[in-house]
């Protein structure tokens, strides 16, 4: 008990120092959840723009948690950082008890909390304001009958899984994946359990967190899929050559801060195979027990599914798509770490240095990823959003009338800040737009001026990698008139080079 606590009171300190580091960030996204909270908060409607309900946010419960805490009397910005850093915790706590549920050396325990609490993209995606914290947690509670001695709860497990999809669109596939796996082992510790009554109650349950929303959604919004995701995604492509680069970036989001990890586990995969086939590991029964084959076989599982279906519909993927998975992975090769271990005694002092060594590797680097690429990115970036995004959206407040229109590829904090009716040119919460975008691709859309078919807005912010593209240009009749520019260093962690962006007044020259 004395190093569970301990291991949970590293764990927090982690979570506090990277709190400390990042403190103040936040992303475009951040004030698109923020400005739907707005407009739910004082109009009662599920609107990015006021008086046009959309389905342009993944995570409704995100949204109704944050209306919650501005009801209390919260700020804004305080309340998307306390549901972030309360969701950090949360999931903190659930590893920590799927933890103290596996079969692992003593010692092992705090230094995965650790390790969990360590990784750079769950500290930078915890103070963005992003719901993804509370998609890893959930993910870890979906986990939980998988290390359990008692029956599952089914009814308050597809009640989880109800609430993931309220959170992340992803976990409403990702969940059920991971069924049989579980009806295994039900099947293994009480055999006289129907498959069909648990799945009934898991269907059960997730309809009655689920069902009510789903039911909102397609008599509001006409839909039960965000548009978000039909925006960020496209027809499924099996082309090897895209797989193949997909995979690869998503891989590589989750190697950056497990990478080294993998190898200490497989340095003790390899080791345990050449004893075992010297006859120095192994023993009666199998090596790996019931709860760590179904903890492994679900997490590989969700990985495959996820990483695999942004592959076939060519989602480019960043690591707030990808970070929910990564605790389930670590305690997964925690437990398969373990259990082989165990049955190579005469080697068990070797894969412990090894697996020691990596693990203090991975704590290096992933400090090393949080202070010299995340920090300072973090830092430039939110002041971008500060100076370019909020500083356009304040000026558009003062200076334009109520009625006017801005069309945008980034539209949270100029919408949030504007008070303005957004058309928005990557297609979340203009359906029109989503549409022709997916039908030409939005690149080609935004650039060829075809979006002006559908409405010409009265203004126009753009980025663009070069100078301002649209100054003294008239498309169709309609003049762009620069107004000002403001520039960001990078829109992404990997993107290093800057990007213009640039307001337009939209001048309708025709008859």
């Amino acid at each position: 008990m004395r190093s569970r606590a301990w291991g949970l009171v590293a764990a927090f300190a982690v979570l506090t120092a990277g709190a400390v580091l990042l403190w103040g960030y936040q992303t475009d996204d951040t004030w698109i959840h923020l400005r739907f909270a707005r407009n739910l908060a004082e109009r009662g409607e599920f609107a990015f723009n006021p008086g046009e309900p959309s389905y342009g946010s993944t995570a409704p419960l995100w949204i109704f948690s944050l209306v919650f805490l501005m009801k209390l009397g919260l700020a804004p910005l305080a309340a998307v950082r306390l549901l972030g850093l309360l969701s950090g915790a949360t999931l903190l706590l659930a590893a920590d008890r799927l933890l103290s549920r596996l079969s692992l050396p003593a010692a092992w325990r705090p230094a995965l909390l650790v390790l969990v609490a360590a990784d750079a993209w769950f500290l930078r995606w915890t103070m963005s304001g992003m719901e993804t914290p509370l998609a890893g947690a959930l993910l870890l509670v979906l986990l939980g009958p998988a290390v359990a001695s008692g029956p599952t709860a089914w009814v308050a497990w597809g009640a989880a899984w109800g609430l993931g999809t309220l959170v992340r669109p992803e976990l409403a596939v990702l969940a059920p994946t991971a069924l049989p796996w579980l009806l295994w082992l039900q099947r293994r510790r009480h055999p006289g359990r129907s498959a069909t009554a648990s799945l009934a109650r898991a269907a059960a349950g997730w309809l009655l967190v689920a069902g009510p929303w789903f039911a909102y959604a397609r008599f509001a919004f006409g839909r039960i899929v965000p548009g978000t995701a039909a925006a960020k995604s496209y027809a499924p492509n099996l082309d090897p050559a895209s797989l193949a680069s997909h995979l690869a970036r998503s891989l590589e989001q989750i190697g950056v801060v497990q990478g080294a990890l993998w190898l200490g586990l497989l340095f003790v995969g390899l080791r345990f195979l050449a004893a075992r086939r010297r006859g120095e590991a192994g023993g009666e029964g199998p090596t790996f027990g019931p709860r760590a084959l179904a903890l492994a076989g679900i997490a590989l599982t969700w990985t495959v599914v996820l990483v695999g279906g942004y592959a076939v519909k060519q989602v480019w993927t960043i690591s707030r798509y990808l970070s929910p998975l990564h605790a389930p992975l670590l305690l997964a090769g925690a437990a398969l770490a373990a259990a082989m271990v165990r049955r190579m005694p005469a080697h068990a002092g070797a894969a412990r240095r090894v697996l020691a060594a990596t693990a203090a590797l991975a704590l290096l680097g992933n400090g090393a990823l949080l202070v010299v690429k995340v920090r300072p990115y973090a830092t430039t970036f939110t002041r971008g959003i500060a100076e370019c995004f909020t500083g356009t959206g304040l000026w558009l407040r003062d200076n334009t009338p109520p009625n006017a229109v801005v069309a945008a590829l980034d539209i949270g904090a100029v919408g949030y800040a504007s008070e303005r009716r957004i058309m928005d040119l990557a297609g979340l919460v203009s359906p029109g737009v989503r549409s022709l975008g997916r039908d030409m691709g939005f690149e080609a859309m935004v650039a060829s001026g075809r979006w002006l078919e559908l409405e010409v807005p009265d203004y126009l912010f753009d980025r663009t990698p070069g100078p301002p593209r649209w100054a003294g240009r008239t498309v169709d009749g309609v003049e762009f008139v620069l107004l000002e520019t403001c520039g960001i260093a990078s829109v992404g962690l990997r993107e290093a080079d800057p990007w213009t962006y640039a307001l337009y007044r939209l001048v309708d020259r025709r008859d």
